[in-house]
């Protein structure tokens, strides 16, 4: 079980950072983190933070190639 979390929360943390890197400047505050019924990482964007549609195909993509498809969503 402490592997499972010790996981979970290292995602949340490399997604921060991942995302970080693609909008400076964005704080953990900008985020609504949750975890689905199939653990995976569900990612919210606070709406005053200004992401484009490339933008968050852009992060999704990063996001993929990093953990493997369906690991961490957008929302």
């Amino acid at each position: 079980m402490y592997a499972a979390v010790l996981e979970e929360n290292q995602r949340k943390n490399r997604t921060f950072g991942l995302v970080l890197q693609l909008l400076p400047g964005i704080i953990p505050e900008d985020f609504i983190w949750s975890f689905d019924a199939n653990r995976v990482l569900q990612v919210s964007i606070d709406a005053r933070v200004p992401v484009t549609g490339a933008n968050r195909a852009g992060m999704q993509n990063a996001l993929d190639a990093h953990f493997g498809p369906g690991k961490v969503r957008l929302a």
